[in-house]
């Protein structure tokens, strides 16, 4: 009898390998920042957050590592070529960004766009790449919403950090409408970088929109309801098709990839 491997294991329990994935970057973040409330000077509660901030990236990379997912999450430079559907994703930019851009909201714009490029290579390699190629081996549609509620679920963070767990559980929310569109537009374009991208732009658009300045809170809190109705839309899109019909090439490349090294044990 062979020993199972990791990478065995998490491919024969996908979704509980995924929940566990999410779940230690979760405790390991709030480990980071709770030891440095404990033991650091207030005076270095920056450093300890860019400490947090890092393991988003550090964790990722040696997940992929660990569970030899290197061919399926993405990295390749071959899928560079946005799919329509990429560009149907960019309506919730376009509806952030409809009364201009707000540069005033945060003046730094090229360290927002650094720390933004930052935080979506992470979460993106998280969700999108280890998380995703694993929940790959489960139906699409169970695959998009499983990482979607998983994405969101990593945002209640915002609660165990300051304590106001019913904006944590809207902000939960609202991330995992958008965690199913990003999944949905990982298993359409076979490329990370795209929802690197994606990612991104949508946070930027949305920290620098101009709707609330110009038209109001309660315009902005419908622009942004409007936004994940979207967000769900394309997501819906992509599980009917994806039951309706066989896999796409991409999926089918993630599943080859991911499936190497995971047959059945030998006995």
């Amino acid at each position: 009898m062979t020993t199972m491997t990791l990478r065995q294991a998490a491919g024969r329990h996908p979704l509980l390998s995924a929940t566990l994935c999410a779940g230690l970057q979760f405790l390991l973040t709030i480990l980071i920042l709770d030891a440095g409330k404990a033991f650091a000077p207030p005076t270095a509660w920056g450093k300890i957050k860019l400490i947090a901030f890092a393991s988003t990236v550090i964790l990722p990379l040696l997940l992929v590592q660990a569970l030899s997912l290197w061919r399926a999450v993405g990295l390749g430079l071959e899928r560079l070529r946005p799919p329509p559907f990429f560009y149907a994703c960019l309506i919730p930019v376009l509806m952030f960004a409809a009364l201009g851009l707000r540069p005033a909201a945060r003046p730094d714009v090229g360290g927002e766009v650094l720390m933004q490029l930052v935080n979506a290579f992470g979460e993106e390699l998280l969700f999108r790449g280890v998380i995703f190629a694993l929940l790959l081996r489960l139906p699409v549609w169970q695959a998009i919403v499983a990482n979607g509620l998983l994405f969101g679920g990593m945002h209640l963070i915002h609660g165990v950090m300051d304590g106001d767990w019913a904006h944590a559980a809207v902000w939960a929310l609202m991330s995992a409408c958008a965690g199913m569109m990003f999944t949905a537009a990982r298993y359409r374009t076979g490329s990370l970088w795209l929802l690197v991208l994606l990612h991104m732009v949508l946070n930027l658009a949305s920290i620098y929109s101009n709707v609330e300045f110009v038209a109001g809170p309660e315009v902005n809190l419908l622009v942004q309801r409007a936004t994940k109705v979207v967000e769900l839309a394309l997501a819906a899109w992509v599980m009917l098709g994806a039951v309706q019909r066989p896999a796409s090439r991409a999926a089918r490349s993630i599943n080859r990839a991911t499936s190497d090294g995971c047959e059945s044990i030998d006995m």
